[in-house]
């Protein structure tokens, strides 16, 4: 009998890769094709891309940026880089460099921006910009705002609208202020006279903190794109499509687990997923392969993610979240200290608020509507148990 041959792994374990399947947000493509035509007819309709990590936040913006190509509409997509301390001069310079050089065009081709850039000093070297000249005199404001005008001078010929997309941009928290800077930019009457759509991405998180610094911006970058886990129906779209022509079938009762373990979280499911497909034998994935390729999966998570997550929570709120891996049910805040007290777990009644309060804005626990708290899926319940030290009853290993 001819052996199947098997394709290389469909899954894309890392975060950034985008999936080969693109599921579950026919909504959110929808409402960017919308701003789109609305963008090309003078009104822009700046908006905002929430979700937790490896939710597919930046697999998002990236079919954005071909959609709009698809209809050839020129389109940037900036990571932020993440920022130690604040200051706006060089997020700015990030942006003026990152914007144009993500275009799909050459920067010389921008005669104007090219101009511009050069008479305050600023030389293109290769693959970077060179700020030779000390740019301490011109406001940042100002730097923006000469930057957006002349690229939508070079552009507007040959483009219906210019679509900005600014990935992560929770890494500008140490320059907070950069948005009040952005949504001042986009307001000046001569930007509103462009056509140019902005775009950005941010952790829930990230978000919150910027609306505790600046109210205002929240209500400006409308409208808020919510991005959610896939359902089950997707969660079985996107295996079953990633499988095709692979060579290699997952059995129903693998299909259930993944979805069962990981919730639909876009990032858990392919990294679950590749794991299983490098165990497979003789083209199929069944049970026999499950709890191995579960363990690598959870090491690979802790090591990417869960770990730093983990840790962000301070001793007093990590009580709380190995008190809920004890349980697969939900808690309310008593039956939490109730659970703590009995594994000597020491948990303040007069604290226990506070701490669900951080937990939740971390995206660390999940708050239900009867006033119950669990944690994000099984799969991070999995690793507080197996990674963590803990067992199934809470105590240390």
């Amino acid at each position: 009998m001819m052996q199947k041959e098997i394709k290389p792994n469909p899954f894309t374990p890392k975060s950034g890769w985008e999936p080969k399947v693109f599921a579950g947000r026919e909504r959110e493509i929808e409402v960017f094709k919308k701003k789109l035509e609305e963008a090309t007819k003078g009104r822009c309709d700046h908006f905002l891309v929430l979700g937790e990590w490896g939710i597919g936040k930046t697999s998002l913006l990236k079919e954005f940026k071909k959609i709009a190509q698809q209809q050839n509409i020129l389109a940037s997509l900036v990571t932020v880089s993440e920022y130690k301390k604040e200051s706006l001069r060089e997020g700015v310079q990030e942006l003026i460099e990152q914007i144009p050089k993500k275009l799909p065009i050459s920067v010389k081709r921008l005669r104007n921006f090219f101009k511009y850039i050069n008479s305050l000093g600023v030389q293109l070297f290769g693959s970077g910009f060179n700020f030779s000249k000390n740019l301490e005199g011109i406001q940042p404001s100002t730097l923006l705002l000469d930057t957006l005008l002349n690229l939508w001078s070079d552009l507007k010929k040959e483009t219906k609208a210019l679509v900005i997309l600014l990935d992560d941009v929770q890494n500008f928290s140490e320059i907070s202020n950069i948005f009040t800077l952005i949504k001042n930019v986009l307001s000046d009457d001569e930007v509103l006279k462009t056509k140019i759509l902005v775009g950005l991405s941010c952790t829930y998180s990230g978000w919150e903190e910027f609306l505790q610094k600046h109210h205002p911006i929240g209500r400006y970058f409308t409208p808020r794109l919510e991005i959610k886990k896939l359902n089950e129906e997707e969660t079985r779209q996107a295996i079953t499509e990633s499988l095709r022509d692979s060579g290699v079938v997952f059995e129903k009762r693998i299909v259930e687990s993944v979805w069962r373990y990981t919730g639909g979280h876009p990032y858990e499911l392919q990294i679950l997923c590749y794991f299983l497909y490098e165990n497979q034998i003789s083209g199929e994935v069944d049970n026999k392969v499950w709890d191995s390729s579960l363990e690598e999966a959870l090491v690979e998570l802790g090591k990417r993610v869960f770990d730093s997550l983990y840790e962000r929570a301070s001793p007093q709120e990590q009580k709380i979240l190995h008190v809920l891996s004890s349980s697969d049910k939900s808690m309310t805040r008593k039956e939490i200290i109730e659970f703590a007290k009995k594994k000597n777990l020491k948990l303040a009644e007069g604290t226990i608020h506070p701490l669900i309060t951080r937990l939740l804005n971390k995206s660390l626990l999940v708050s239900h509507s009867n006033f119950k708290y669990s944690l994000p899926d099984q799969f991070f319940r999995e690793y507080l148990l197996k990674i963590r030290g803990y067992d199934a009853e809470g105590n240390l290993s």
